[in-house]
């Protein structure tokens, strides 16, 4: 009963490992400096936008260690959302702010 025990033990760890490993996501981006390392740097990077008649409003949140940071909400072309989604939607200043942020807990 006991090498049972052992055995339902060791199986529902190693699914555990194998469905925690499933479930990672690799991202890649050809954007470059500063959105690349504000990929890598954050724990997640979401685009939130609403399509209306003339184009695609949408804004960027990024987490890390619990924090939230978001960028101010812009207009862009359907064209450009489609291209570029990460670039349109933040433009390459406000990209360096949120990455500076990143790096707030050793200030």
């Amino acid at each position: 009963m006991k090498y049972l025990a052992a055995i339902a033990i060791f199986v529902t760890s190693v699914l555990v490992v194998t469905i925690a490993q499933a479930n990672a996501d690799k991202v890649y981006s050809a954007q470059g400096y500063p959105y690349k390392l504000l990929i890598n740097r954050a724990d997640e990077v979401k685009i939130f936008y609403r399509e209306h008649e003339t184009g695609i409003r949408c804004h960027v949140e990024v987490s890390r260690n619990s924090e939230k940071m978001m960028s101010v909400a812009v207009e862009v072309t359907a064209e450009q959302f489609e291209q570029l989604p990460l670039t349109s939607c933040l433009p390459r200043k406000a990209a360096k702010a949120l990455l500076a942020g990143t790096f707030s807990q050793y200030l």
